[in-house]
């Protein structure tokens, strides 16, 4: 590992461990092995390293969302948008990316936290190209409800908020539990299915 990724590998663990506030370019030096004023020579500043990390994490996010629709891409809607959902959860929850996702989505930086909407905003853009795909095979299987595709996204994004905030307070097992209770509504809410 290269001294910048490595840089960006304990700025990651420290940002999601201690906060932006509690987090300094001395101490992330020190854990690299390097100088403070070497850390110059690859970011401007912790405002830079910090937003290139939302950045990359919200873009891995993404990709993870994206590989697992096509990942799925000959299963019926049902099963794509399953596996998208629990994806998502399991890279928020399991993936060391994760904390810092949580941490920057809930306690961005008084400062930077413009620049940090702005990063999750573009995330989202890029998420709704891969549900309106999604949205539009339930559609064509006649599996979706006649609803707006602006309905269907929200209820997705609230129910995917939703567990993201659950994921601070339950257990594993508590969780996926309450996963599949919380799934198995929404599904019914939007399908043709009936209970």
């Amino acid at each position: 590992m290269n001294t910048k990724a490595r840089i960006m590998d304990v700025a990651r663990h420290s940002f999601s461990k201690h906060g932006y506030e509690g987090t300094t370019l001395a101490q992330i030096a020190k854990e690299v092995g390097i100088q403070k004023p070497s850390m110059y020579n690859h970011f401007n500043s912790k405002a830079e390293l910090y937003l290139l990390l939302c950045e990359r994490i919200t873009s891995q996010l993404v990709d993870t969302i994206a590989s697992t629709a096509a990942q799925y891409e000959t299963s019926e809607s049902k099963t794509r948008l399953y596996h998208v959902l629990k994806n998502s959860c399991d890279f928020i929850m399991y993936e060391q990316e994760g904390a810092m996702y949580k941490r920057f989505m809930l306690f961005p930086p008084a400062d930077l936290k413009q620049d940090v909407l702005s990063i999750v905003l573009k995330g989202d853009e890029a998420i709704h190209r891969t549900l309106h795909e999604l949205f539009q095979q339930g559609q064509k299987e006649k599996r979706f409800k006649p609803i707006p595709e602006q309905m269907f996204l929200s209820a997705y994004f609230c129910l995917l908020d939703g567990l993201f905030t659950e994921s601070f307070i339950y257990e594993d097992d508590d969780f996926q539990r309450r996963f599949k209770e919380a799934w198995t509504i929404f599904w019914y809410g939007i399908s043709t299915d009936s209970l």
